[in-house]
């Protein structure tokens, strides 16, 4: 027989038992507060961030040092990046021109012009920075048998038919040693398409200038060029002479010819464009790092360039709107996919550095390969605006690539004549560049043109190493993988 149990109600007794009724009651009141709560912060935070928002782009988009100084009526060189329409009505110092924006140096000398930021077209304000590829982390030798195999290669997998073949990377750095014999071909011609150098300008044009490979003279012909330079006034033009850029280039392209190919790069049959911006001591103002990507920007189509690879940066706090995160952006919507060292501030949240915190720029993290996890000295995500960063990983610990015959590194990190192991997301992040270029080269031949940014997302996404589930801010979407079919 079937039998339906009545409901009752159960009234509080005397006793102080509970009363299901006044619960019921209790429980909807909280659920309809709790909802107002919800609808009234709905609202409430768009309103407050309407009335709030002078103040946030005044906290966000001019650089503290700029109001310190101001304020102390001390006068300041800022960079003000506006629309390329914006007349400021200052006298400029220096400009720098990336399509619809220009970064405008120019002298600020009251705290009233800071008035200028709420003028429709001005995006940011900041002071000069101190630009330098990430120190060398020298962790203890003995603890990584780096002789023992090429590690870098190992950890993406770069061992298929694809080697990078005519893709063209630009590398900002401290030169390159283009006596090495690791940058020349089978034919001993060197890979590299062009020099450029932002320490000195021709007497007769102006401009940086720049040394073509057998169109502008002999490799030898510009030793003795840099020779001369390097002699008369302590830095030669293009040659390496602090060994960041050497290394860097030969973990992208370096052939392995001095190690009988143990030691080659990751794309070793990519060409190279050389960009020196960093002196001796791997350091340089903002003005040349501008100078720099705007040579990029402007050159990008004459030399083919489709990877950059920028194995430096600054620590500052930054949403992307500093001058240097804005000129690397619109590098990137010339169509160059541009790839930054994340910095080696530390395992520590929002210390992802400039320019690798710009929206289009990959910032690139340094994951260790002998035990399998983050670097201790990789920096973390998100940025200050909350967006996910690093991009990916790379192998930045104890890599060995190619030594510069000009510099001398402890013994103990020294691999045979022309190699060393360094660390660094310096070193990681031209890694990925190279994975990168090995996947044009095998989208090329599948596709018979060039892929997409989204196109190599969607390669990343399907063929990666996935630390996490999802892209998060400890190691982004995982290390890349060189294609293998």
């Amino acid at each position: 027989m079937y039998v339906r149990r009545k409901r009752y109600v159960r009234r509080k007794d005397s006793s102080g038992g509970s009363n299901s009724y006044t619960d019921n009651r209790q429980r909807t009141y909280k659920a309809l507060t709790s909802l107002a709560l919800v609808l009234a912060t709905v609202v409430a935070i768009p309103l407050v961030a309407l009335t709030l928002k002078p103040m946030q782009v005044m906290m966000l988009h001019v650089d503290p040092e700029v109001q310190e100084a101001l304020m102390l009526g001390k006068p300041v060189d800022a960079y003000i990046t506006v629309k390329s329409n914006v007349d400021l009505g200052l006298k400029p110092i220096k400009v720098w021109s990336f399509g619809d924006i220009k970064i405008v140096k120019a002298r600020l000398t009251s705290a009233r012009q800071l008035g200028i930021i709420y003028k429709p077209g001005v995006i940011s304000i900041y002071a000069t920075k101190k630009f330098r590829h990430a120190p060398l982390h020298y962790l203890d030798a003995s603890q990584y048998p780096f002789r023992e195999k090429d590690i870098d290669n190992e950890l993406h997998k770069a061992y298929g038919p694809w080697t990078g073949r005519n893709v063209t990377v630009a590398v900002v750095d401290t030169g390159i040693d283009y006596t090495h014999p690791d940058f020349y071909d089978e034919y001993n011609k060197s890979i590299i398409k062009v020099l450029v150098s932002m320490f000195y300008v021709s007497a007769t044009t102006g401009e940086y200038i720049f040394w073509e490979p057998y169109k502008n003279g002999t490799m030898e012909d510009l030793l003795d060029f840099d020779m001369q330079l390097w002699q008369q006034y302590g830095e030669p033009a293009f040659l390496d002479i602090n060994g960041h850029g050497t290394h860097v280039a030969g973990i992208i392209a370096g052939r392995g010819w001095a190690g009988d190919g143990k030691y080659k790069g990751i794309a070793p049959e990519a060409k190279l464009v050389i960009v020196k911006a960093f002196d001796k001591d791997g350091a340089t103002p903002m003005d040349s790092c501008l100078e720099a990507l705007e040579w990029i920007y402007n050159n990008a189509e004459k030399y083919d360039i489709k990877i950059l690879s920028l194995s430096w940066g600054a620590a500052f706090a930054s949403d992307g709107k500093d001058p240097m995160s804005m000129a690397a952006n619109k590098v990137a919507e010339k169509g160059v996919w541009v790839f930054a060292a994340a910095g080696n501030e530390g395992n520590i949240p929002t210390t992802v550095v400039v320019p690798a915190v710009a929206e289009k720029v990959f910032a690139v993290g340094a994951w260790d390969p002998y035990y399998d996890k983050v670097a201790p000295f990789s920096s973390l995500g998100p940025t200050v605006d909350l967006r996910m960063k690093p991009d990916f990983m790379g192998a930045g610990v104890m890599i060995v690539s190619c030594k510069s015959t000009y510099v001398d590194f402890p013994d103990e990190y020294e691999v045979e004549s022309y190699y060393v192991a360094l660390s660094g997301t310096s070193m990681s992040t031209p890694a990925v560049v190279a994975v990168a270029a090995d996947f044009i080269e095998y989208f090329r031949y599948w596709h018979h043109r060039d892929p997409t940014v989204n196109e190599f997302l969607k390669w990343i996404e399907d063929n990666a190493r996935h630390i996490n589930f999802v892209k998060d801010f400890l190691t982004g979407w995982g290390i890349p993988l060189a294609p293998h079919s």
